[in-house]
């Protein structure tokens, strides 16, 4: 399976449980350095906790991947400058 052609990506949703993109969410969260162990399991009270958090991911995963997956970037087209300014030369003096 060619990973850069997009006919031979499975569709979007992926058809799988709750429990396997929770572990799937939590494998990567892991290896970011982020442990939701901290976090309450359920708590309306808290500002976060697991159960809402591996929610709204789970939503992500299944709504969002293919048109990020579908996007392509123009080779010929010139990426952002995140100081355009410091590039263009200030004048004499460099001021």
């Amino acid at each position: 399976m060619d990973p850069l052609n997009p006919a031979a990506r499975p569709p979007f949703p992926l058809d799988v449980t709750d429990e396997e993109l929770d572990a799937a969410i939590l494998a990567r969260l892991e290896l970011l350095g982020v442990d939701l162990s901290v976090l309450p399991e359920s708590d309306d009270e808290a500002p976060a906790d697991r159960r809402r958090i591996l929610a709204s991911a789970r939503r992500f995963l299944r709504s969002t991947p293919q048109a990020i997956a579908d996007f392509r970037m123009d080779p010929q087209e010139v990426p952002p400058v995140m100081y355009p300014a410091e590039l263009g030369g200030r004048g004499e003096g460099g001021r």
